[in-house]
């Protein structure tokens, strides 16, 4: 009689546990389509109640962002620089805490 080593029998019970666990729960797809759906609905009803006030708003808000958006230093915007400031920033905390 043969005996099957006993990493070959670890490797496929490994394999069979992520075979079962890969499929997804498909109540729970569902459960969470329809909350997404009931959000979207609820705010489209919303906007409709309120759709006049929240356009001015939102006009006011992006009106107050005009001179940040008005070339400053060398042609670029304020924002741009905060843009630019923010990605170097990024990028020397990845480089930082790679080291």
């Amino acid at each position: 009689m043969s005996r099957r080593p006993f990493l070959s029998r670890t490797h496929r019970a490994r394999a069979e546990r992520a075979r079962q666990n890969a499929s997804g729960d498909p109540g729970g797809t569902m459960r969470l389509a329809v909350l997404v759906a009931l959000v979207l609905v609820a705010l489209a009803v919303a906007a409709g109640f309120r759709g006049e006030e929240t356009a001015r708003g939102v006009g006011g808000l992006v009106a107050r962002l005009g001179p940040l958006a008005e070339p400053r230093l060398f042609g670029a915007s304020i924002l741009e620089l905060l843009a630019i400031l923010a990605v170097i920033g990024a990028c020397a905390l990845i480089l930082w805490r790679k080291r």
